[in-house]
C-alpha cells in the first residue's frame, strides 16, 4: 500500500524536526503506541496496539527515525510482528515552511506492507485504516506542538 499527502502544523520547521526526534513526543502522537525503548540514537524497540475492523493485535518490533537532510527530510521505518501478522512501513517526510508564518508543511510518502492474517481484511480496508492512523498521527502532532507553544508562552509571562 502507498500513502502520500501533505499536512501543515503550527510550529516552525526546526521545532517540528525536533519533535519528530523526541521519544516522548513520538510516544504521545503515534496512535496505539504503548512504548518506545531507546536502543541507540534514532532506533527504538516499539510496541503498538492496533485494531482494524474485527482484528486487534499488539505489534512489537523496531521503529527508527533518521535524518536524510537534517532539519528538512527524515525517514521513518517500522518493522513489527503481532499474532495476526507483520507490518513494514517505510515513510519519507520532507519539511518546509508552511503557508502561514510560524507553520511547517510536511509532505509524506509511505510504502506499507501488511502480511499474515490481518492482510485478509483486504487492501481497501487496510488503506482506510492506514489513512486513519496517518490522520490521527498528524492531528496529535499538531495538538502537541500547540500545547508546547502555549506552555512556552505562559512561562515567559
Amino acid at each position: 500500500m502507498r500513502f502520500s499527502g501533505e499536512r501543515e502544523v503550527p510550529a516552525p520547521v526546526g521545532r517540528v524536526s525536533d519533535a519528530l526526534h523526541d521519544r516522548e513526543v513520538l510516544c504521545s502522537v503515534i496512535p496505539g503506541c504503548e512504548e518506545l525503548v531507546p536502543l541507540e540514537t534514532g532506533l527504538y524497540a516499539a510496541s503498538l496496539a492496533a485494531r482494524v475492523g474485527p482484528v486487534a493485535d499488539v505489534y512489537r518490533g523496531t521503529f527508527s527515525v533518521e535524518d536524510v537532510r537534517p532539519g528538512s527530510a527524515i525517514r521513518v521505518r517500522v518493522a513489527a510482528r503481532g499474532r495476526c501478522g507483520r507490518l513494514d512501513v517505510d515513510l519519507h517526510v520532507t519539511l518546509s515552511a508552511g503557508s502561514r508564518p510560524g507553520t511547517s508543511a510536511l509532505r509524506y510518502h509511505a510504502d506499507a506492507t501488511v502480511r499474515g492474517f490481518v492482510s485478509r481484511l483486504g487492501t481497501a480496508t487496510l488503506t482506510v485504516a492506514g489513512s486513519h492512523f496517518t490522520g490521527c498521527f498528524f492531528n496529535e502532532l499538531a495538538r502537541s506542538l500547540r500545547r508546547e507553544t502555549g506552555s512556552r508562552a505562559a512561562s515567559l509571562v
